[in-house]
């Protein structure tokens, strides 16, 4: 009796300790959840941070606060995401920018990949190609004849950016070269090209749909792999003029290295359901972004991805950031 009693006893603190697993990976989070923000608030990234995490917050009955580190084009609030504990309470939303910036960089001090847990992008965009109404380009085929006859300037909202990538990208694979005009952002780039300072701007959806549908710039392409809704009538790139390319920004939200695969999974599942909300869908609409989630698997091979092609292109171009 007493060796029965033994066994029995210890198989109910088996299933008791299974049970209390469960019902642990079940209660995540259980405490307030940060989402970092590299950025100042009133951003993008910080707009797409706080429309995810309202939805993550009612879904998952806990506090969701989305804190802003500033500074070093984002690396400031990436190096604290990376160095905190891996246990899915600390998470950062960011970008192709993110990526662009460690493959850049001489002093980001983590690895833009392999020092972070993909959990799930939630957005994607593509740019915009515009000219001055002066330039007689209307496509991507006019325009890379005319710089191959004049010398035009093309204007980003930095060096090491996405639209300077994006500039870069175009200028090799047309042949053709252009001056590089690099802003403080993007309001700047578009103020100067609407005014003709610059003959072509790479510019995000967001700041260049108001002039092109006020008819102050005209676009003529958008990098990403399908046509914008808003401008439906506007071609890709790769289809009016330069086949095969495709420059297209996404967002979505990483946590350090290491986090546990049910953690991960029970994250993964919080942030689909938040992005298929109509809120957040309207939110991030009205921000430009096609909405969707991944899988991590899915969003560590974009990244891999995305972050050689960068890595290629900086050294190939000479950018280096001291940021």
């Amino acid at each position: 009796m007493n060796t029965r009693w033994k066994t029995s006893a210890a198989a109910a603190g088996v299933l008791m300790a299974l049970a209390s697993g469960v019902v642990l990976a079940q209660a995540f989070p259980a405490k307030a959840v940060r989402i970092v923000v590299g950025y100042p608030p009133g951003g993008g990234n910080d707009l797409i941070a706080r429309a995810v995490g309202n939805r993550l917050a009612e879904l998952w009955k806990q506090p969701v606060v989305v804190e802003n580190r500033a500074g070093a084009s984002g690396s400031i609030g990436a190096e604290h995401v990376a160095r905190s504990a891996p246990d899915g309470h600390t998470l950062l939303l960011t970008g192709t920018s993110h990526l662009i910036h460690g493959a850049s960089s001489r002093k980001v001090p983590y690895r833009a990949v392999d020092d972070f847990s993909a959990i799930s992008v939630v957005g994607t965009a593509p740019m915009v190609i515009e000219v001055h109404p002066s330039v007689p380009a209307t496509n991507v085929r006019e325009l890379i004849a005319l710089a191959k006859t004049r010398r035009l300037a093309y204007g980003s909202s930095g060096t090491g950016t996405s639209p300077h990538i994006a500039g870069e990208m175009f200028t090799r694979m047309a042949g053709v070269t252009m001056t590089h005009v690099p802003y403080r952002g993007s309001a700047p780039a578009q103020t100067d090209l609407i005014g003709g300072q610059i003959q072509v701007a790479f510019q995000v959806t967001q700041s260049a749909l108001p002039s092109i549908k006020a008819n102050q710039v005209r676009g003529i392409a958008v990098t990403g792999r399908t046509r914008l809704a808003d401008l439906p009538d506007l071609p890709t790139v790769s289809e009016s003029g330069l086949p095969g390319y495709t420059m297209e920004l996404w967002w979505g939200l990483l946590g350090p290295v290491g986090i546990p695969p049910s953690t991960l999974k029970a994250l993964n599942d919080g942030v689909r359901a938040a992005v298929a909300s109509p809120e957040v869908q309207k939110a991030l609409g009205a921000a430009g972004l096609a909405v969707g989630a991944s899988s991590p698997e899915e969003m560590h091979k974009l990244m891999r991805s995305d972050f050689d092609a960068f890595a290629r292109l900086v050294k190939d171009a000479g950018i280096a950031s001291d940021d």
